[in-house]
Parts: structure tokens; sequence; C-alpha cells
């Protein structure tokens, strides 16, 4: 099914990317998007695989959710974890779709 606008109709859909050039630490800057709101999402991952998420509110979307960081850092830890076993660096744009569970 095609996804059609950038919110979801459940959970938590993510669109982050970072430069092409330089890390670890890679540096994501872009959005996470939930039925009814949206939050800019910074996302850093170390060369050991930690992931820290840092959200901010977009569109008069008030505060985040207190377990979205959480489901964002679990969609890139796996991104990672997938690089990692393949021999290459995480994705440099990260597109995702996590339903609620």
């Amino acid at each position: 099914m095609a996804i059609v606008g950038e919110r979801p109709q459940t959970g938590v859909r993510i669109a982050i990317e970072r430069p092409r050039e330089g890390g670890p630490p890679w540096a994501y800057a872009g959005s996470a998007f939930l039925p009814d709101a949206s939050f800019s999402a910074r996302v850093t991952v170390s060369e050991a695989g930690e992931v820290d998420v840092t959200l901010s509110s977009e569109e008069g979307g008030g505060a985040p959710p207190p377990d979205l960081a959480e489901k964002i850092r679990l969609i890139v830890r796996t991104v990672y974890r997938q690089a990692k076993s393949d021999g290459e660096p995480p994705a440099f744009r990260i597109v995702r779709w996590r339903a609620d569970k």
C-alpha cells in the first residue's frame, strides 16, 4: 500500500537523514509524524551503536508522547545493526513506519 501524505493513520513514521560525509558519530535530523502531530527529531548514533534521540514540537504539536523517543531509538538501532552486519555505515536516509503496539 502506498503512503499518502506524511502522517500515518496509526503509529509513528520517521524521516531522518544525515550528511554523506563524516561520522561516527552519525548525526541525523528530520521529523517524526504521528496521526495528529509532528515533531522535529535529532538522532545521534555512536560507533558502538548507542542511539540518542531529541524531539521538539512542530506545527504546535505540544509535547511529544513519553514513549516516542524510545520508539524512534529502536527503529534507528535496528537500521544501524543491519548496516553493521553488512559491514556498512548506517543509511544516509531512514524512512520507516512503526505501528502502535
